[in-house]
């Protein structure tokens, strides 16, 4: 159940929305028991730790609630802040006030009625006879969703970018080292090599590179890819200001598929662009060659 309300915490007024959940629920990953608990003359709540830290309160802090019941009249109790819980979801903690769903029924005179029902992701169907409209977790997380395709798109494009100044780099050094070896395959031609051979050869050779390059890049990424995965990296303190909900450390997974498919593709790509400038290699004549002259 939703409510509007206000709290008055150190004699300043900050609007919120008190949140009524049944203490015994086990649906939400939030410990709602501990407003399982005697009044005490108080009414006693429950709130997150980004909305503890906002209004400059503690456990065992008393304030007071004020809101409007049912019928539109003014209404205020003292409350007592009995639990500050632990979420990264700081959408159900910013603004939001918890309290016992029957107290909060009883307070407001608004017995039986609800804002919205939340079930369990098994469920599945639709609810009979009803003015409820079901919402599945699909429908619900859709803005997330579109934003994780459009960062993908992005970071699609950043590793295209990135991808093709490695292969200009590999480009270059093959052309380099064509450039500096022409007396070599001119006495390899010279020798009796076809041109077919030789540049089976240096293509062989410039894809062996990458090869190598995956071995070493393996011995030292290795470890940090595995030291990021049990250590994550550690968000900024503002990182509510993001909009979407984000945990305090970010644990990346990297899959098989994903370590095997990068590496393929980077060795068929070095080694296609290997193949590039050996082309040169086909107009090559012996004479020239030896004598260091590139036709």
């Amino acid at each position: 159940m939703l409510y509007q309300g206000a709290i008055y915490p150190d004699n300043r007024m900050k609007n919120i929305i008190l949140r009524g959940v049944d203490p015994a629920q086990t649906v939400m990953n939030i410990s709602t028991s501990e407003l399982s608990v005697e009044p005490n003359g108080y009414l006693p709540i429950m709130l997150g730790q980004r909305m503890a830290k906002s209004i400059n309160v503690k456990q065992g802090d008393v304030f007071t609630m004020q809101w409007r019941d049912g019928n539109g009249a003014y209404d205020a109790r003292d409350a007592q802040v009995v639990h500050i819980m632990q979420t990264e979801n700081s959408t159900i903690d910013i603004g939001n006030i918890w309290v016992d769903l029957a107290l909060l029924q009883d307070i407001t005179r608004l017995e039986n009625e609800a804002t919205m029902l939340v079930i369990d992701k098994s469920y599945a169907g639709e609810l009979p006879e009803s003015d409820w409209k079901y919402m599945s977790l699909f429908a619900l997380t859709k803005d997330i969703r579109e934003m994780v395709e459009m960062k993908s798109s992005g970071g699609s494009i950043m590793y295209g970018v990135l991808m093709a100044l490695a292969l200009l780099a590999v480009f270059d050094t093959q052309v380099l080292s064509i450039w500096r070896r022409r007396r070599e395959m001119g006495t390899l031609m010279a020798l009796g090599m076809t041109r077919v051979t030789l540049i089976k050869l240096f293509t062989l050779e410039g894809g062996l590179h990458g090869f190598f390059a995956a071995v070493l890049a393996t011995l030292y990424g290795g470890p940090l890819l595995y030291l990021n995965n049990q250590n994550g990296f550690t968000m900024p303190i503002d990182v509510d200001s993001f909009g979407m909900v984000l945990p305090q450390v970010l644990y990346p997974s990297y899959s098989l598929s994903l370590i095997l498919g990068t590496t393929i593709v980077v060795l068929i790509t070095v080694t296609i662009t290997s193949f590039i400038p050996v082309r040169k290699l086909a107009k090559l004549k012996p004479t020239d060659a030896l004598r260091g002259k590139m036709s």
